[in-house]
């Protein structure tokens, strides 16, 4: 394979320019995926800031389509980030829908302080970092891919491109997260001229979506700095990861949470 550097210059361009990062030869290594992965972010323009990270592929079934053994995460960056301030009911989303868009209605949880686990021996659960939990919020990803051909499994190189991620919007923060049953909430989502999906924030490996704040302070890569006050953690999809197209109109109903809603318009090609 190429020097990682190659392909992630070409993937940061294809991010920002809606064009398209040739294919990788040979079979990428998780370990691989993740060295591309990093040179992404490395190879972002100086002004780019991590203000989180997305978690991937935290149900069986998706593991079993992508050909991996565990989940996988990725940067969320600034750029291609966007709040929600209740003062619009239906947010515009410029997209290069060319990148075969999907929607995923998750939850996102912000950290109060910095946190680590460090070298010990024993992993973070959920009762380990309640207190550093500042709130949960609704939130949609995008997801996409930049590569020009992907393999009949292409979990690593979803790792490889940004952890497959292409915007994410995060509705308003709901300060009494710890109210709600976590393992059941429910979850609609609807897009133009398909079915509704209705889903739980339990519909995952874990059961819960706060287990992968855990299990991303557990990777090997994350244990020393851990993860920074203010930074986001999207916890996976809990309806699945419908296509969505330009003038596609979406919500995301989390009940007693809110609501989240887009309209998805062409992002021009530079």
């Amino acid at each position: 394979m190429n020097q990682p550097n190659h392909y992630a210059q070409q993937l940061w361009q294809a991010r920002i320019n809606g064009t398209f990062c040739e294919p990788i030869p040979e079979p990428l290594s998780v370990t691989q995926a993740y060295d591309i992965q990093s040179a992404c972010t490395q190879a972002a323009t100086s002004d780019e800031r991590v203000v989180g990270y997305k978690i991937g592929a935290t149900a069986d079934e998706t593991l079993g389509i992508l050909g991996l053994e565990q989940p996988f995460f990725g940067p969320l960056y600034s750029s291609a980030f966007t709040e929600n301030d209740g003062l619009k009911e239906r947010l515009e989303l410029p997209l290069f829908t060319q990148h075969k868009s999907r929607v995923e209605a998750e939850f996102v949880a912000c950290m109060k302080n910095d946190f680590a686990r460090g070298d010990g021996d024993t992993d973070i659960a959920i009762n380990d970092i309640l207190e550093h939990i500042d709130w949960v919020a609704p939130g949609l990803e995008i997801v996409a891919s930049r590569f020009s051909e992907v393999p009949e499994k292409p979990g690593c190189l979803a790792i490889a491109d940004f952890g497959a991620n292409q915007h994410m919007i995060v509705g308003q923060p709901f300060q009494s997260w710890r109210d709600l049953d976590l393992t059941s909430h429910p979850v609609k989502l609807e897009i133009s001229n398909q079915p509704d999906v209705n889903g739980h924030s339990g519909i995952s490996i874990y059961g819960n979506p706060l287990a992968f704040v855990c299990w991303l302070l557990n990777q090997p890569a994350m244990r020393k700095n851990g993860l920074n006050k203010g930074q986001l953690i999207s916890c996976g999809t809990c309806t699945g990861a419908p296509f969505i197209d330009v003038g596609d109109k979406v919500t995301a109903d989390y009940g007693a949470m809110g609501r989240l809603a887009i309209e998805i318009t062409a992002k021009t090609v530079n």
